[in-house]
């Protein structure tokens, strides 16, 4: 380094003195071979522009490599090329699987709630929030249970399934006009903060809204967010999220479903602050619609949440057969009739506290529980009060039917 530092002192006073002399400089610098190994030349990143300008990607290339056409022309540049379609692209692979939906509130059409959903299976099934049916607060509250679901068509709906803890739903179209669109389902469990992420549904009824974010947080605890109930892990995201994209599907940057959009942070507090329940976390609920092909029958058909003793005065003054002591499960809010909890003879009231053969505390008790049963027949053990007496009864839940079609492969 040296002897360059004096070769370059001596060739500048050169080109000075032949500047001068009205000659025309030359320079020449020789480096030693030695040198070549120790400092290889760097590479630059390449920049690639088409000619129309549709699409513009940044290469990057390993720079350790010898700088040569052969070496750069079998190099691979890094996985996920970002081009100025990256978003539309997946938005558009998800777009129609979103559903907007109305629910009514005591059947009177002047009230309502409207909300966002994603289509999880072609017969009709739409993934969503339950606070769009059933008070979070109020363990005795229910809508009418009828929704209009805008999808391709407008559609006529019900509730199928709810699990009001965790704040999910599933919506069945009555007798959908066409099989709809799906979304493909993703893993919340590899997604990283600083990932994109997407949010699709209809913000103060504007439908189709599609706003764009990062993954900010993928382990916010419930605690952090002092929600009551039971404990939970939400996405947390900067996506643009407001009334009407509750139920929503949160999509990563190849436009798979990977949360379900539930809230955000009240804006006199915070903006860019929102939350999305993942569906790793709910896989227990959607798999068996994911697994089934129409006319399938997957869901159980009933509302359910915790059971604590907070809550236990409040139940029992509501539902009769509900325990006569304060017993810890998963209470039993409503039953859909016809439904298969309805033909296994569960009750509004009951409570779970066996599920296949496993004691079930709390909702992620039974969802565990779920996840290694999907579709298959479950026996459960309900406690109520029958014939006067706190009692406890086995059921067994079968989704057989007749013309019921076969799991995928």
């Amino acid at each position: 380094m040296a002897g360059i530092a004096i070769a370059g002192s001596c060739l500048f006073h050169a080109y000075a003195s032949n500047k001068y002399c009205g000659l025309q400089p030359r320079l020449s610098v020789s480096i030693p071979a030695q040198f070549h190994k120790e400092f290889p030349p760097p590479l630059p990143a390449f920049i690639s522009l088409n000619q129309s300008l549709q699409t513009s990607l940044i290469r990057c290339f390993n720079t350790n490599k010898a700088a040569s056409a052969e070496s750069e022309e079998s190099e691979k540049p890094n996985k996920g090329y970002f081009s100025r379609d990256t978003i539309d692209d997946a938005a558009a692979r998800i777009a129609p699987a979103v559903a907007i939906l109305y629910a009514k509130k005591g059947g009177r059409e002047e009230e309502g709630e409207m909300g966002s959903g994603t289509v999880i299976h072609e017969d009709g099934y739409i993934l969503t929030c339950s606070h769009l049916f059933f008070d979070k607060t109020d363990v005795t509250y229910a809508a009418y249970g009828k929704v209009t679901v805008h999808t391709q068509d407008v559609e006529r709906g019900h509730v199928v399934d709810a699990y009001v803890d965790l704040d999910i739903a599933i919506v069945k179209i009555d007798t959908p006009s066409s099989a709809l669109s799906t979304a493909q389902v993703g893993s919340s469990s590899k997604l990283r903060p600083g990932d994109w992420a997407i949010a699709i549904g209809c913000p103060l009824s504007l439908q189709h809204a599609v706003t764009l974010g990062i993954i900010s947080c993928v382990n916010r605890k419930s605690n952090e967010l002092k929600r009551g109930g039971m404990a939970m892990e939400y996405l947390q995201t900067d996506c643009a999220i407001n009334p009407g994209n509750s139920g929503g599907p949160l999509c990563n940057i190849d436009g798979e479903l990977v949360g379900v959009n539930v809230e955000t942070m009240k804006l006199d507090k915070a903006s860019g602050v929102s939350f999305a329940v993942p569906v790793d976390f709910i896989s227990a609920i959607i798999k068996p619609f994911l697994s089934c092909q129409i006319p399938a029958q997957p869901h159980f058909g009933w509302v359910m949440r915790n059971a604590s003793k907070k809550n236990f005065k409040t139940l029992k003054q509501h539902y009769p057969t509900f325990p006569n002591a304060a017993v810890e499960g998963v209470f039993v809010q409503k039953v859909i009739k016809g439904s298969p909890a309805d033909r296994a003879g569960v009750q509004a009231g009951d409570v779970i506290v066996d599920f296949n053969g496993e004691k079930v505390r709390h909702m992620n008790e039974m969802l565990e529980v779920m996840g290694t049963k999907s579709g298959a027949t479950v026996n459960v053990i309900v406690r109520r009060v029958e014939f006067g007496e706190d009692r406890k009864v086995p059921l067994t839940i079968t989704f057989e039917q007749r013309d019921v079609a076969t799991p995928r492969p």
